[in-house]
């Protein structure tokens, strides 16, 4: 059925993706907002109808790119455009529908805003090239995943500044500790395929590398949090934030798939924390 090659096509079987997407995106418009208001709830609906529509479009996109790729991997093989369940034109199609729905929630915010979407969007389509030519592709993918953070941040304040600059740095290295984690799944697969990785640039020594992005994002998002006069709430979660990252690096076995599976799927988890412990702050204070 044609209804559930595009449901596949988007990943919405699976929201993990789109969770950390939208946590940092809503994190960034509390971080910058005082206090609740119709403005930050209002804020809140569109950039969540924002990923609804720009994750499925970054996975139809990186799709396109990577059809061929798929179809010799393991974990890729069965996706629609890899197996040919559907065609590129249907693909298109898709992606046609979505985007002009995205512009619109952009063109709602400011001009800030608008300006960073359209960098992002950039990002999005360069992404998918990037593991046939650097080592580092999960890098960029955690300026591209984050850029939501941004985004919340000036669809409120209408500029950016120090405060949301280094929430997001926190959560690229964020990004990057849970998708080399991710990437050692297709490892095999992709040196097979001359494809290139954090994972198979970090090999053996992935477990401490994770260890110093996983310290480098809890400091980024402390300073974030002291620079915009966050209160207890968010600093004490911050040590939840850190017990996860601990068991994330002592249990990692990257040559176990499933556990690296149920591991990234975790980081729902650290996302969903972030973003409550920040949103209580400004409640309760």
């Amino acid at each position: 059925m044609h209804f559930n090659h595009y449901f596949s096509l988007m990943r919405l079987h699976s929201l993990t993706g789109l969770w950390l997407v939208l946590f940092p995106s809503l994190s960034g418009i509390i971080l910058a907002s005082t206090s609740l208001s119709w403005q930050v709830f209002f804020l809140f609906i569109l950039f969540t109808i924002g990923a609804f529509l720009m994750r499925p479009a970054g996975c139809i996109i990186n799709d396109i790119f990577d059809r061929e790729i798929d179809a010799h991997v393991e974990r890729t093989k069965y996706r629609p455009l890899a197996s040919g369940a559907l065609k590129v034109k249907q693909a298109l199609t898709l992606l046609s529908l979505l985007l002009p729905i995205a512009l619109v929630t952009l063109l709602l915010t400011n001009k800030t805003t608008l300006i960073l979407g359209v960098i992002s969007m950039c990002m999005i389509i360069i992404y998918p090239l990037l593991k046939r030519y650097v080592w580092w592709p999960q890098l960029f993918l955690g300026f591209t995943f984050n850029m939501g953070s941004l985004l919340g941040w000036a669809a409120v304040k209408n500029q950016i500044s120090i405060e949301p600059m280094l929430f997001y740095a926190g959560c690229i290295f964020w990004t990057l500790s849970y998708d080399t984690i991710y990437a050692h799944q297709d490892k095999r697969d992709d040196e097979k395929l001359g494809m290139k990785s954090t994972a198979l640039y970090f090999g053996n020594t992935t477990k401490s590398w994770l260890k110093s992005f996983h310290l480098i994002s809890l400091m980024m998002w402390l300073y974030a949090g002291i620079l915009s006069s966050l209160n207890n709430i968010f600093y004490i979660a911050l040590f939840p934030i850190g017990f996860m990252f601990h068991c994330q690096y002592k249990n990692l076995n990257p040559d176990d798939s499933s556990q690296c599976i149920s591991i990234f799927k975790n980081n729902s988890y650290v996302g969903l924390l972030l973003f409550l412990s920040i949103l209580l702050d400004r409640v309760v204070n």
